[in-house]
């Protein structure tokens, strides 16, 4: 995004806050004025009452110029404050809006950027614009008005003097656009090795133990330390840069110093009019004239990280969702719905960048599932299993044709409500630090109990359904990790399903996280149960017994099963066979073992037991 750009969306989020802005540029007018009067002053203290050696002038001014240096702290004092607080508000909203547009990411969203960016957009560029917007509130006002106001005292206090000013604030202003032009550049360059250095760290440190187990120890520290190399030399040149400009700006400070003693102390000599207080107060007001420059120079590398930073986390924030809620949506009686699904020539790609490089995952899908049917969906990795059951609950939405649950286009249910009535058990068993209770009662159970009971006018929070003082979420807790087959190992936990688990389940086996992700999918007691290859972690038998459980809890319960396991589907009402994106085969298990090429491949290769093929397809 453009800086102008940025800059507006921060501006129009400000709205509301202007009086702040306006009560801040207050303070610093009258910090400002406030400060150069003090070398106003003492050029008479100086003129009047040292050179006269009139004490009377000297205390009285003397007097003016500590009650001017008082108001001065005190407006400084209370712009700072704006500015801490002023920032740290700014970055708590952008922060919370940039989080709360994540979550109604489709996964289509997700899928174009990768958690490493997400988490330093939402940390590193968020302290950036911190400090930008703090620089820029104490400064970005400031700098010009001391730069004006300094150059107009100048002008009044000694005129002769002001073509020095003038040559010197030239030389610098046009150092300072050189300076802005190259370090930008290097800032933004320098953020973009750090996002490739998080990249690097995040996926050593989560495939730790794979690097552990394949002895890749050498390899990822030579990778790191690439990254860590690159960024080194990014984050060197624009620190050349500010190394080069600082002494440089504070140079010219020095000559104009020297200029202004030469050229006065000159006119001193000649009597042209100058006074010793003038010209003491005319290096002052230089000084003060330069030094604004200097400090835009300092804020500089704060404020155009702070835009670059800004610039990556609107990106976030207006990243437009593919899958949401159309207007004017009808609610939809759950209790009415019955879990029948059709896809009707449906076909998808993932969205990409280059729409000619687009390619169709899944191509001319036409389906027909009946009300409480279990439905396999078998083939082989890359046919479209996944892609084709996340269209149901809307994870993506079809490139063409329509999927209808019960008559209604999924794209017309509100998305809370399609996602009650389908729930998905994903393939990743991903899980939050926390009690395995809380893994378990949480999501939309816990949110449609705390409604329900808000709509009885009974206080009801997250704290009180995980105490297990409500007796009916803890039996239908139980009754959920019984029938995938985790009660068992539950209970041998020293603190059963209070027990406390580490982020992602880390320290729980494959097979138990999966166990677990299945309880979890079937607290929601959805409509439509989608199971996306999720006992490929445990034993057959383990997976049996998984089956017979769902299948008795989930009575009437539209199921669909998604594996590559003929032993997962084996049962199944009715098997789908994919292959390439397409509906290859389908029918009972008995039915395409008879008929079916491609199935009796894959029960032998499973099995191990030849079928006979002749006159199969």
């Amino acid at each position: 995004m453009k800086d102008i750009e940025v800059l507006k969306l921060l501006i129009k989020d400000w709205k509301g806050s202007y009086k702040w802005l306006a009560f801040s540029l207050l303070l610093v007018i009258i910090s400002v004025v406030g400060t150069l009067l003090i070398p106003f002053l003492s050029s008479f203290l100086i003129n009047d009452g040292i050179t006269a050696g009139n004490t009377d002038v000297m205390i009285r001014y003397g007097i003016y110029m500590l009650i001017m240096a008082i108001i001065v702290g005190f407006c400084e004092f209370l712009n700072i404050a704006i500015a801490v607080s002023f920032s740290e508000r700014t970055c708590h909203g952008l922060r919370s809006g940039a989080f709360a547009h994540i979550q109604s990411f489709s996964f289509g969203g997700l899928d174009k950027y990768n958690s490493s960016d997400l988490l330093v957009r939402l940390t590193t560029d968020i302290q950036n614009i911190k400090i930008g917007v703090q620089q820029t509130l104490l400064n970005v006002f400031k700098s010009p008005l001391t730069l004006i106001v300094a150059l107009f005292f100048l002008y009044i206090t000694s005129p002769d003097l002001m073509w020095v000013a003038a040559i010197l604030v030239i030389v610098e202003c046009l150092l300072l656009v050189v300076y802005l032009w190259y370090s930008t550049k290097a800032y933004d360059k320098k953020q973009v090795k750090y996002d490739g250095l998080n990249q690097v760290l995040k996926e050593s440190m989560a495939g730790i133990r794979v690097v552990k187990a394949f002895v890749r120890q050498d390899l990822e520290n030579k990778r790191f330390q690439k990254a860590s190399e690159e960024l080194r030399v990014a984050a060197l040149k624009p620190q050349y840069y500010y190394a080069f400009i600082t002494p440089t700006l504070m140079m010219m400070v020095y000559l104009g110093t020297a200029g202004i003693l030469y050229v006065g102390g000159a006119g001193l000599l000649q009597g042209t009019g100058l006074t010793l207080g003038g010209v003491t107060a005319a290096i002052t007001y230089l000084v003060m004239a330069l030094i604004p420059i200097q400090t835009v120079g300092y804020m500089i590398p704060f404020v155009t990280s702070g835009i670059s930073s800004l610039g990556r986390v609107y990106e976030i924030i207006n990243e437009e969702t593919d899958v949401v809620n159309t207007p004017d949506l009808k609610p939809v009686d759950n209790d009415k719905l019955k879990g029948g699904i059709h896809f009707n020539n449906v076909s998808f790609a993932y969205p990409v960048e280059d729409e000619n490089q687009s390619t169709q995952v899944l191509k001319n899908i036409n389906l027909d599932i009946e009300p409480g049917e279990v439905v396999g969906i078998l083939g082989a990795t890359g046919s479209g299993k996944s892609t084709l059951v996340n269209l149901i609950p809307r994870f993506y939405d079809v490139t063409d044709g329509e999927v209808i649950i019960d008559g209604i286009d999924v794209r017309e249910m509100p998305l809370e409500t399609l996602r009650y009535v389908a729930a998905v058990c994903l393939q990743g068993s991903n899980f939050f630090s926390g009690t395995i209770r809380e893994n378990l009662v949480s999501g939309a159970d816990i949110n449609t109990m705390v409604q329900t009971a808000r709509d009885f006018d009974v206080h009801l929070d997250r704290d009180h359904i995980f105490s297990g003082t409500i007796d009916s979420t803890y039996d239908a807790m139980v009754r959920a990790a019984k029938a995938a087959d985790a009660h068992e190992f539950i209970s041998t936990m020293p603190q059963e399903y209070d027990t406390i688990i580490a982020r992602g389940g880390a320290d729980l086996s494959g097979g138990q996280r999966q166990r677990l992700s299945i309880a979890r999918t079937l607290m929601l007691n959805p409509k439509i149960l989608i199971l996306d290859d999720s006992t490929s972690a445990v034993d057959v038998a383990t997976e049996a017994r998984i089956q017979d459980s769902v299948q008795e809890l989930m009575q009437g319960v539209t199921q669909i099963i998604v594996s590559q396991r003929v032993s997962a589907v084996i049962t199944a009402d009715k098997i789908v066979l994919m292959d390439k994106g397409k509906i290859v085969a389908m029918g009972s298990h008995e039915e395409l073992l008879e008929s079916n090429k491609l199935y009796q491949d894959i029960y032998t290769s499973q099995f191990g037991v030849e079928v006979p093929n002749e006159g199969v397809v």
